[in-house]
């Protein structure tokens, strides 16, 4: 007996059984791979925010990219992001697409306070090399969250 498409389809559905809302995710991995994204970020970031500042004469009075600046404030958004990827992984069938989503999202809203940065000119030092590098820095901390926690913050049958 021939099978028709729609029955073909039918048997591709997930079981919600053996993988539903509740991924394969734990508080110990969610932290060694959450601890090791903030590293990673962090240390991305301060290595481009210190060539950004040089090759594009970026004054130093620009205290947002400073290293106390750029670490603290990668180092809280890459707290976040693992916490929002640990919930969106216990109440999505798939966490890595749902995350991709929230992740591009809350960098687009993350761009804002820099865009209020270069529209008033509030920090001395202000220039537009230094608001752009300031987004650059949102787009690798962003890239990293995504990446690293859609790869290693879910058990994979493959290991």
């Amino acid at each position: 007996m021939a099978t028709t498409v729609s029955e073909r389809k039918l048997d591709r559905r997930v079981d919600p059984k053996t993988v539903g809302p509740r991924s394969a995710v734990s508080a110990r991995r969610l932290f060694v791979v959450g601890g090791s994204l903030v590293l990673l970020a962090t240390a991305a970031n301060l290595f481009i925010a210190t060539a950004l500042r040089g090759w594009l004469a970026v004054p130093a009075s620009f205290e947002p990219l400073g290293i106390p600046s750029v670490a603290s404030g990668t180092i809280i958004g890459m707290i976040g992001a693992t916490l929002v990827f640990g919930w969106t992984a216990r109440v999505q069938a798939d966490p890595g697409r749902r995350f991709a989503s929230i992740a591009a999202a809350v960098l687009v809203v993350s761009l804002l306070p820099d865009l209020f940065i270069w529209a008033t000119r509030v920090f001395p030092g202000t220039t537009t090399a230094g608001v752009v590098s300031l987004m650059t820095l949102h787009l690798v901390a962003a890239g990293c969250a995504v990446v690293m926690l859609s790869r290693y913050g879910i058990a994979s049958e493959r290991l």
